[in-house]
């Protein structure tokens, strides 16, 4: 179990810190690092999207209901208290709590879950986890924070930032894939390497982007990126593990919930916020941190739950 997560880290680790590297060499500078993210937000993360949502079987969405209900519920009640809590109560703008309230709610279950789940829970069951986890975050926390930063930084009115939002490729693209699973529609087999060439990239280039911003930037262990890494790895599994216990949620959707949520950051806010310009380095810093403290909370989560 702590091999096939190790497995499962270590790549992360490897290739952030190649992107330092490669900076420190001079190879790549921070000007790179965005032309990078633009390539991934304009053309191989909508592609992968699509093709994860569009490959995702209907049938699956709505076979494990408990499973669903529970990662929607924590994964967006999550979202909007951060939120909520960053910019009313924190005073801070609208496109930096979006960000960190992301950071918090978003586990990075393509990259980490892929390869832990199945061994833990099988694969039928860790299938739905994925699935559910990648409409959840690409159907809704993408585009909510795609549009605060939109319209947060170009002081835009409410109808000129969701027009901007829903001309960014990667939501059209989101919402495409699922009116298309809703509709029935199967992604054919011969399609599959059309989106997945380039899509495949999308992941790895965004961490190693991440690496060089560490980089150009340097690494801040500030309050902010240690709160961050204590909400997303420690106190949010947590709280949702008691919360489970006292509804008592069947044992077998509760751990999986629960690992599922313990999953270190996602690399989308650290992209977003290089794309933007807003907390590039608290995101990266973030990323960085949660990933190597994983090692240890999530194995704890893995042997506690």
């Amino acid at each position: 179990m702590f091999q096939t997560l190790i497995l499962a880290l270590i790549p992360i680790i490897f290739t952030l810190g190649l992107g330092y590297f490669a900076a420190w060499r001079g190879t790549f500078d921070e000007q790179a690092s965005s032309i990078f993210v633009t390539l991934i937000m304009s053309y191989a993360l909508p592609l992968s999207v699509f093709s994860g949502i569009w490959g995702t079987p209907r049938q699956l969405i709505i076979k494990d209901r408990s499973v669903v209900l529970w990662l929607l519920l924590a994964m967006v009640i999550c979202y909007l208290i951060l939120f909520l809590g960053y910019y009313f109560i924190g005073h801070q703008s609208r496109s930096l709590a979006a960000l960190r309230a992301m950071a918090v709610a978003d586990p990075s279950v393509p990259f980490v879950g892929s390869a832990v789940l199945p061994l833990l829970f099988g694969s039928n069951l860790s299938a739905i986890d994925i699935g559910i986890c990648s409409l959840i975050i690409n159907l809704l926390a993408l585009p909510v924070t795609i549009y605060l930063l939109e319209s947060d930084q170009l002081a835009e009115s409410h109808e000129q930032g969701l027009l901007r939002t829903f001309k960014k490729p990667l939501v059209w693209a989101s919402l495409l894939g699922f009116i298309l699973v809703l509709a029935g529609s199967t992604m054919p087999a011969s399609l599959a390497n059309n989106f997945t060439l380039l899509g495949k990239a999308a992941g790895g280039v965004a961490i190693f982007a991440a690496g060089i911003v560490l980089q150009t930037r340097k690494i801040h262990l500030t309050l902010p990126v240690i709160g961050n890494v204590f909400l997303k790895n420690i106190l949010f599994p947590l709280i949702v593990w008691g919360v489970l216990i006292l509804l008592q949620v069947p044992v077998q959707a509760r751990r999986l919930v629960v690992v599922t949520l313990a999953i270190p950051m996602a690399t989308m806010p650290t992209v977003l916020a290089i794309q933007y310009q807003v907390a590039a380095s608290e995101m990266a810093s973030t990323q960085f941190l949660s990933t190597v403290v994983s090692f240890v909370t999530m194995g704890f989560f893995m042997i506690a739950v």
